[in-house]
């Protein structure tokens, strides 16, 4: 595997949305912000969330 992943299961959701390739850890959540506002209508992502995610990220 090249680069850095996020998948949305891996932190509990119902949802096949994935990251793959990122250059950073940064370019990942950065993905995950626009994703999570766009799809799961968060207007914000919540600190606990930010921080499942940034957990959850491989690479």
């Amino acid at each position: 595997m090249a680069g850095y992943e996020f998948k949305c299961k891996d932190i509990g959701m119902q949802c096949g949305f994935e990251v793959k390739g990122a250059s950073s850890r940064d370019e990942v959540m950065q993905v995950a912000v626009v994703h999570a506002k766009a799809t799961h209508n968060m207007l914000t992502i919540p600190p606990d969330v930010a921080q499942k995610v940034s957990s959850a990220i491989r690479g």
